[in-house]
């Protein structure tokens, strides 16, 4: 795990709208940001994908981010900015910059050790993700603090739009535990922090789960299907001689549909998948990709 900035996670974790949970392999997805919710458009495609982010910490002092020390607590707004959101993927990587501003009324300074700061988002259900990133801060107050820290296994909770108190979303980070890098300074600063983007921003992509399917033709790594769980292949077949497989798609896809599947080498009936998940142009030779399969 590479560090994590130290009051810049949380700042851009409002801004992307989410909940900090711990995501399942099975769960995980494609993620993107929306600048509509992407349940009342036609198609997810059409959600406004967001290509630049904007966000900020709660306006008034009460609501300023924090850094508590054993000497001094540290409290500054905080401005987050990028134009380099990259595309749909799992995670989606943002990298900006960070602003620290009015720092304990001017007297202390917070500035960014490393620029640009990465932040990766993944996406684990309905604006729902993980975030995590890299940075350093150098925090300066007078002659008694001058030091470095980062936050690396900093965790937070976020809400959407849908769900947050705040109109454009909101997160929260409470008693995070910060470490020294270099310079001079308590050892360790707890981090407390609240903040909201600029608009609404919504978490866009595709949630992903594991199936079992039936092939047509006996041409699965594995020989059976648990009764029990039907998303589960058991006996597991080298030799490819099963009529099962297991693979991974979009999330809720009812039991009986018929999918079709990248089998990775090249034992399949069809040439081509379509843009819709359909297997296209039959392949006699059985010399192809992709094979229909039947989610059990």
């Amino acid at each position: 795990m590479k560090p994590i900035k130290m009051l810049g996670l949380a700042a851009l974790a409002a801004l992307l709208a989410m909940a900090f949970v711990g995501a399942s392999s099975a769960m995980a997805g494609t993620t993107k940001l929306c600048s509509s919710d992407v349940e009342t458009v036609a198609e997810e495609n059409s959600c406004g994908e967001v290509t630049h982010v904007h966000e900020t910490t709660l306006s008034g002092e009460a609501n300023q981010a924090t850094l508590l020390s054993s000497v001094i607590n540290v409290k500054c707004d905080v401005l987050f900015l990028s134009t380099k959101v990259g595309a749909a993927a799992a995670p989606l990587v943002i990298e900006g910059k960070f602003t620290y501003t009015n720092c304990n009324g001017g007297s202390c300074e917070v500035k960014e050790v490393t620029s640009p700061s990465t932040i990766e988002v993944l996406r684990t259900s309905h604006e729902t993700s993980s975030v995590t990133g890299e940075g350093e801060v150098n925090v300066h107050c007078g002659f008694f603090i001058n030091c470095t820290y980062n936050g690396e296994g900093l965790e937070g909770t976020g809400k959407g739009p849908l769900l947050s108190t705040e109109t454009n979303g909101e997160v929260s980070l409470t008693g995070q535990e910060t470490s020294r890098v270099s310079g001079f300074c308590p050892e360790s600063a707890f981090l407390d922090i609240k903040t909201t983007p600029l608009s609404a921003t919504y978490l866009g992509g595709q949630t992903l789960g594991h199936y079992c399917v039936e092939y047509t033709r006996a041409i699965g790594f594995y020989l059976k299907v648990n009764s029990l769980n039907k998303s589960e292949c058991t006996e597991k077949d080298a030799s490819r001689l099963g009529k099962f497989g297991l693979v991974l798609g979009r999330a809720g896809i009812a039991a009986g549909t018929v999918v079709c599947v990248d089998l990775a080498n090249k034992v399949g009936l069809w040439k081509k998948i379509s843009k819709t998940g359909t297997c296209e142009e039959d392949d006699a030779k059985n010399e192809s990709l992709y094979e229909k399969g039947t989610i059990q």
